[in-house]
């Protein structure tokens, strides 16, 4: 293979990475780094030039920020980065767990030594299925929420999230979550990635979300009954939120 086809080939796995909508929407700062990672070994090798790895990592910032914009008015939705109770809907039976993308019935967790699964995640563009290894029937999951074969309905509450390799636990203090929320939001116009990175996961994981009524915006949000004027509500289980 010569120094052009060396090339053209580790130019369209960067590009397929690019295109890839599954693991930009399920995992957005796993996404960016991974562009950014790709290309900066191209550069070490010689393959690009830097004015190209800059084009490059520009294209992996834009997907970025487009991507989470997307994300901030949609629902919470399954991320392969997170641990999830899965409970059946209406109750606080613990039906099992998913931890990043394996799935165990609760029965299997109270033995330690178990070394098997009970089924994995499969992401898609629209969500997940996951597949049970005993049966092979699949389950739906859409936005935080599990619909079994048999049309019984599960929420997803997430537990906690491994961020840039750290164990993360939902934000449940309220303060602490409208300081951080104002952070993310200089960040955001700003666009300084590196601090809104570090945010976005950690309000995306917190206990509260904005207001849908206010929606968190200056001159609606004092005067708003469903917030009081915080600008953020507690997520409810069984609404597809944690």
């Amino acid at each position: 293979m010569n120094f052009d086809q060396a090339k053209a080939l580790r130019l369209q796995q960067w590009r397929s990475t690019l295109d890839n909508p599954s693991f930009r929407i399920h995992n957005p700062e796993a996404y960016r780094q991974t562009l950014h990672s790709m290309s900066k070994d191209l550069a070490a090798e010689g393959l690009i030039d830097p004015l190209e790895q800059f084009d490059m990592d520009e294209l992996a910032n834009a997907a970025y920020w487009h991507v989470v914009e997307e994300l901030h008015n949609s629902p919470p939705r399954y991320c392969g980065a997170s641990t999830y109770d899965v409970v059946a809907r209406g109750t606080t039976e613990l039906f099992g767990r998913i931890g990043r993308t394996i799935f165990h019935y609760a029965s299997s967790l109270v033995d330690p030594s178990r070394t098997t699964y009970d089924g994995k995640i499969y992401p898609d563009a629209d969500g997940a299925n996951l597949v049970f290894n005993a049966s092979k029937a699949v389950a739906r999951i859409t936005n935080l929420t599990m619909t079994m074969p048999d049309g019984t309905l599960c929420d997803l509450v997430e537990t906690r999230r491994v961020v840039d390799g750290v164990t993360y636990e939902p934000i449940d203090d309220p303060d602490l979550y409208r300081a951080l929320v104002d952070t993310a939001q200089v960040a955001q116009e700003s666009h300084n990635l590196r601090a809104f990175e570090k945010a976005r996961p950690l309000l995306d994981l917190a206990r509260f979300h904005t207001c849908p009524t206010c929606l968190d915006r200056f001159g609606y949000r004092d005067d708003c009954p469903m917030c009081a004027g915080k600008g953020f509500v507690t997520k409810q289980v069984g609404t597809g939120l944690c």
